[in-house]
């Protein structure tokens, strides 16, 4: 384990001096304190809480007593305003901060609530920070978060981008744009962002070494839970990863998508999107009202089934409806779960303010025009059979 993590150290240094070099930047890898994920927090009394883990390039390399050496360190800083934590940093770590290629911003959920707009400020005036950073949103105590180890990845900071991108590729379930570019490209207008929320396994985190001796994959190792609603900069609510899913889906962002369909007493299918579906929105207007028509024409693929018939078409065309007809009750749910909360899930009211028109001119004025919008959604689905069995073992 201790050979295996060393080689991925090897690897970062390697990856970072190579990004050195090509910006011409001299700067030896022994002056640089390379920040790999950022944590940041407010207490109550308005304090801001900032915590930089630093990659270690000489971790995990064992010592004559058979010890092991840290392949991170988390520091962690106070102040009043986010300007402050370089100059804070300085005091106690004695290598200059590189923060341009870091892996992953962890956000507290209070911070959240307050809103993003100073960190944002902040942010988007340092044109060395990376922006397309992804972001995470926690109800754990941050600290908590930015100190434990976790299994297989030396970094944390990868291991969550890694997990992220699962469920962006495999099951649908977060969002690519879960980071601060592009909260901030809709910070000024009506448009939702949604921003994957993570939780800490077990009551504890695990800070120590002896991680990587024990085989307790899941204790203090990251969860992805679904993703926080973020409106102009401040956190609105949360929708669960199996809600987030048909969200993605309806709005044409599911790149993949994985559901189940449940045939009969103790028969079932799975399928899956092949593609991202081929979505027409079309927002009209008549007199005063409003409608919205989505149609959705996905291509699936069957990757599971248990039935005791024979597979022939007819069982493929009723698939089809099923899913069709699940999806659609699943958008329903969704629609009723964003009025009750005033979420305007679909993004009908910046739909609204790019028409152009008289007719329009009315809708735009008014914020909550998009509340009495009619959304129809109509979903025709076909399915690809793979492999060749047709009749089950």
């Amino acid at each position: 384990m201790k050979r295996f993590i060393r080689i991925g150290l090897v690897s970062l240094v390697i990856a970072f001096s190579l990004l050195l070099n090509g910006c011409g930047d001299l700067n030896e890898i022994n002056e640089l304190a390379i920040v790999d994920m950022i944590g940041v927090d407010q207490e109550e009394d308005g304090t801001y809480m900032a915590y930089y883990q630093v990659v270690n390039p000489n971790g995990v390399a064992g010592s004559k007593s058979g010890g092991t050496r840290s392949p991170i360190y988390t520091y962690e800083f106070k102040g009043k305003t986010w300007a402050e934590f370089t100059d804070t940093a300085t005091k106690t770590i004695p290598r200059r901060l590189f923060i341009s290629h870091f892996q992953a911003y962890i956000v507290s959920e209070r911070l959240a609530k307050k809103g993003l707009g100073d960190l944002m400020n902040f942010l988007e005036n340092d044109p060395s920070r990376r922006m397309a950073t992804s972001v995470f949103i926690t109800k754990n105590p941050v600290r908590d978060v930015m100190n434990t180890y976790v299994p297989l990845e030396m970094n944390p900071g990868k291991e969550l981008r890694s997990i992220q991108q699962l469920q962006i590729e495999v099951t649908g379930k977060a969002d690519k744009d879960s980071q601060f570019n592009a909260i901030i490209k809709n910070y000024k207008t009506s448009q939702l962002t949604f921003v994957s929320n993570i939780s800490l396994s077990g009551l504890e985190p695990f800070s120590t070494t002896k991680r990587f001796e024990t085989i307790e994959g899941n204790r203090g190792n990251f969860q992805y839970t679904g993703v926080s609603i973020i409106k102009q900069g401040r956190w609105l609510g949360e929708l669960k990863a199996t809600q987030i899913a048909p969200l993605l889906f309806i709005l044409g962002k599911n790149k993949s998508l994985m559901e189940s369909l449940v045939l009969g007493k103790n028969e079932s299918a799975q399928v899956q999107l092949d593609e991202k579906p081929k979505i027409e929105n079309k927002l009209v207007i008549n007199g005063q009202d409003t409608s919205l028509h989505i149609t959705i024409k996905p291509k699936l693929k069957l990757i599971a089934i248990n039935q005791k018939e024979r597979l022939d078409s007819t069982t493929l065309h009723r698939l089809e409806k099923m899913f069709d007809k699940q999806m659609t009750d699943h958008a329903k749910d969704l629609l009723n779960i964003g009025r009750q909360h005033d979420w305007d899930l679909l993004g009908v009211e910046e739909q609204i303010n790019h028409k152009s028109g008289k007719a329009w001119a009315p809708l735009k004025a008014d914020s909550n025009s998009w509340k009495n919008t009619e959304v129809t959604i109509d979903i025709h689905s076909t399915i690809v059979k793979m492999g060749v069995l047709l009749t089950p073992y």
